[in-house]
Protein backbone atom coordinates (compact mmCIF):
# COMPACT_ATOMS: atom_id res chain seq x y z
CA UNK A 1 0.00 0.00 0.00
CA UNK A 2 1.24 3.45 -0.95
CA UNK A 3 2.01 5.94 1.80
CA UNK A 4 0.02 9.12 1.79
CA UNK A 5 1.89 12.36 1.37
CA UNK A 6 1.41 15.06 3.99
CA UNK A 7 1.64 18.80 3.68
CA UNK A 8 4.81 18.91 5.77
CA UNK A 9 7.10 21.72 4.63
CA UNK A 10 4.71 23.02 1.97
CA UNK A 11 4.22 26.46 3.53
CA UNK A 12 7.93 27.12 3.76
CA UNK A 13 8.42 25.60 0.29
CA UNK A 14 5.93 28.02 -1.28
CA UNK A 15 7.48 30.92 0.64
CA UNK A 16 10.93 29.85 -0.61
CA UNK A 17 9.59 29.61 -4.16
CA UNK A 18 8.05 33.11 -4.06
CA UNK A 19 11.16 34.69 -2.54
CA UNK A 20 13.35 32.75 -5.01
CA UNK A 21 11.34 34.03 -7.99
CA UNK A 22 11.67 37.60 -6.70
CA UNK A 23 15.39 37.03 -6.28
CA UNK A 24 15.73 35.79 -9.88
CA UNK A 25 13.87 38.84 -11.18
CA UNK A 26 16.12 41.09 -9.11
CA UNK A 27 19.23 39.19 -10.24
CA UNK A 28 18.44 39.84 -13.89
CA UNK A 29 18.54 43.62 -13.46
CA UNK A 30 21.91 44.84 -14.76
CA UNK A 31 24.27 46.54 -12.31
CA UNK A 32 22.14 45.94 -9.24
CA UNK A 33 21.52 42.21 -9.64
CA UNK A 34 24.14 41.44 -7.01
CA UNK A 35 21.55 42.51 -4.41
CA UNK A 36 19.67 39.30 -5.30
CA UNK A 37 22.06 37.41 -3.04
CA UNK A 38 20.09 38.54 0.03
CA UNK A 39 16.65 37.22 -1.02
CA UNK A 40 18.38 34.30 -2.77
CA UNK A 41 20.01 33.14 0.47
CA UNK A 42 16.73 33.65 2.36
CA UNK A 43 14.88 31.58 -0.26
CA UNK A 44 17.60 28.92 -0.08
CA UNK A 45 17.29 28.74 3.73
CA UNK A 46 13.47 28.51 3.57
CA UNK A 47 13.69 25.80 0.91
CA UNK A 48 16.24 23.75 2.85
CA UNK A 49 14.14 23.89 6.04
CA UNK A 50 11.04 22.96 4.02
CA UNK A 51 12.93 20.05 2.42
CA UNK A 52 13.99 18.81 5.84
CA UNK A 53 10.41 19.05 7.14
CA UNK A 54 9.07 17.25 4.06
CA UNK A 55 11.59 14.42 4.55
CA UNK A 56 10.67 14.00 8.20
CA UNK A 57 6.91 14.29 7.67
CA UNK A 58 6.65 12.40 4.36
CA UNK A 59 5.60 15.55 2.55
CA UNK A 60 5.51 16.27 -1.16
CA UNK A 61 8.80 17.70 -2.42
CA UNK A 62 8.00 19.01 -5.92
CA UNK A 63 7.44 22.67 -5.02
CA UNK A 64 10.30 22.56 -2.52
CA UNK A 65 12.79 21.25 -5.09
CA UNK A 66 11.62 23.97 -7.51
CA UNK A 67 12.20 26.56 -4.79
CA UNK A 68 15.69 25.16 -4.15
CA UNK A 69 16.61 25.32 -7.82
CA UNK A 70 15.27 28.86 -8.26
CA UNK A 71 17.03 30.13 -5.13
CA UNK A 72 20.33 28.53 -6.19
CA UNK A 73 20.05 30.15 -9.65
CA UNK A 74 19.27 33.60 -8.18
CA UNK A 75 22.11 33.39 -5.69
CA UNK A 76 24.52 32.21 -8.38
CA UNK A 77 23.64 35.08 -10.72
CA UNK A 78 24.14 37.55 -7.86
CA UNK A 79 27.52 36.01 -7.00
CA UNK A 80 28.59 36.11 -10.65
CA UNK A 81 27.80 39.83 -10.75
CA UNK A 82 29.79 40.44 -7.57
CA UNK A 83 32.78 38.58 -9.05
CA UNK A 84 32.43 40.55 -12.28
CA UNK A 85 32.33 43.92 -10.54
CA UNK A 86 35.20 42.97 -8.24
CA UNK A 87 37.28 41.96 -11.27
CA UNK A 88 36.47 45.19 -13.08
CA UNK A 89 37.30 47.20 -9.96
CA UNK A 90 40.64 45.48 -9.43
CA UNK A 91 41.65 45.16 -13.11
CA UNK A 92 39.98 48.32 -14.43
CA UNK A 93 43.13 50.44 -14.27
CA UNK A 94 45.15 47.71 -15.97
CA UNK A 95 42.57 47.44 -18.75
CA UNK A 96 42.53 51.22 -19.22
CA UNK A 97 46.33 51.22 -19.49
CA UNK A 98 46.11 48.60 -22.25
CA UNK A 99 43.46 50.63 -24.09
CA UNK A 100 45.58 53.78 -23.85
CA UNK A 101 48.62 51.87 -25.12
CA UNK A 102 46.69 50.52 -28.12
CA UNK A 103 45.29 54.01 -28.85
CA UNK A 104 48.78 55.51 -28.76
CA UNK A 105 50.12 52.79 -31.06
CA UNK A 106 47.23 53.44 -33.46
CA UNK A 107 47.91 57.18 -33.40
CA UNK A 108 51.62 56.67 -34.04
CA UNK A 109 50.92 54.21 -36.85
CA UNK A 110 48.35 56.57 -38.41
CA UNK A 111 50.72 59.53 -38.24
CA UNK A 112 53.53 57.47 -39.75
CA UNK A 113 51.28 56.34 -42.60
CA UNK A 114 49.51 59.63 -43.40
CA UNK A 115 51.89 62.28 -42.07
CA UNK A 116 49.34 63.83 -39.71
CA UNK A 117 47.62 62.82 -36.52
CA UNK A 118 44.19 61.22 -36.50
CA UNK A 119 42.33 64.21 -35.05
CA UNK A 120 43.83 66.51 -37.67
CA UNK A 121 42.75 64.10 -40.44
CA UNK A 122 39.21 63.95 -39.03
CA UNK A 123 39.03 67.76 -38.83
CA UNK A 124 40.15 68.05 -42.47
CA UNK A 125 37.59 65.46 -43.57
CA UNK A 126 34.80 67.30 -41.72
CA UNK A 127 35.89 70.58 -43.29
CA UNK A 128 35.93 69.01 -46.78
CA UNK A 129 32.46 67.54 -46.30
CA UNK A 130 31.20 70.91 -45.04
CA UNK A 131 32.52 72.64 -48.14
CA UNK A 132 30.92 70.00 -50.34
CA UNK A 133 27.56 70.46 -48.62
CA UNK A 134 27.80 74.24 -49.06
CA UNK A 135 28.61 73.85 -52.76
CA UNK A 136 25.69 71.47 -53.30
CA UNK A 137 23.40 73.92 -51.49
CA UNK A 138 24.57 76.81 -53.66
CA UNK A 139 24.07 74.78 -56.83
CA UNK A 140 20.54 73.86 -55.75
CA UNK A 141 19.72 77.50 -54.98
CA UNK A 142 20.97 78.59 -58.41
CA UNK A 143 18.84 75.93 -60.07
CA UNK A 144 15.79 77.03 -58.07
CA UNK A 145 16.33 80.67 -59.06
CA UNK A 146 16.65 79.76 -62.76
CA UNK A 147 13.51 77.65 -62.60
CA UNK A 148 11.52 80.42 -60.92
CA UNK A 149 12.61 82.92 -63.59
CA UNK A 150 11.49 80.61 -66.38
CA UNK A 151 7.74 81.33 -66.41
CA UNK A 152 7.13 79.22 -69.54
CA UNK A 153 7.71 75.93 -67.72
CA UNK A 154 4.86 74.04 -66.14
CA UNK A 155 5.10 72.80 -62.56
CA UNK A 156 5.79 69.27 -63.84
CA UNK A 157 8.65 70.48 -66.02
CA UNK A 158 10.09 72.49 -63.13
CA UNK A 159 9.86 69.42 -60.88
CA UNK A 160 11.60 67.27 -63.51
CA UNK A 161 14.42 69.80 -63.91
CA UNK A 162 14.73 70.12 -60.15
CA UNK A 163 14.95 66.32 -59.86
CA UNK A 164 17.72 66.21 -62.45
CA UNK A 165 19.55 69.02 -60.67
CA UNK A 166 19.20 67.20 -57.35
CA UNK A 167 20.57 64.00 -58.89
CA UNK A 168 23.50 65.89 -60.38
CA UNK A 169 24.16 67.62 -57.06
CA UNK A 170 24.04 64.27 -55.25
CA UNK A 171 26.57 62.78 -57.70
CA UNK A 172 28.88 65.76 -57.18
CA UNK A 173 28.48 65.49 -53.42
CA UNK A 174 29.33 61.78 -53.44
CA UNK A 175 32.35 62.48 -55.64
CA UNK A 176 33.53 65.20 -53.23
CA UNK A 177 33.15 62.84 -50.28
CA UNK A 178 34.98 60.10 -52.15
CA UNK A 179 37.77 62.50 -53.07
CA UNK A 180 38.09 63.78 -49.48
CA UNK A 181 38.27 60.26 -48.03
CA UNK A 182 40.76 58.85 -50.53
CA UNK A 183 44.12 58.11 -48.99
CA UNK A 184 47.46 58.94 -50.53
Amino acid sequence: MEEQKTSAGQGLGVAGLVVGILAVILALIPCIGWIAIIPGVIALALSLVAFSQANKGNGSKGVIIGALVISIIATSIGLIQIVFFATVASEGGHIMNKIEKVAKEFGDEFEGEYGKDFEEAIDEAIEDVGKSVEKVGEDMEETMERLEEDAELSDEEKAAKMGKAAGKAMKEFMKEISDSTDTK
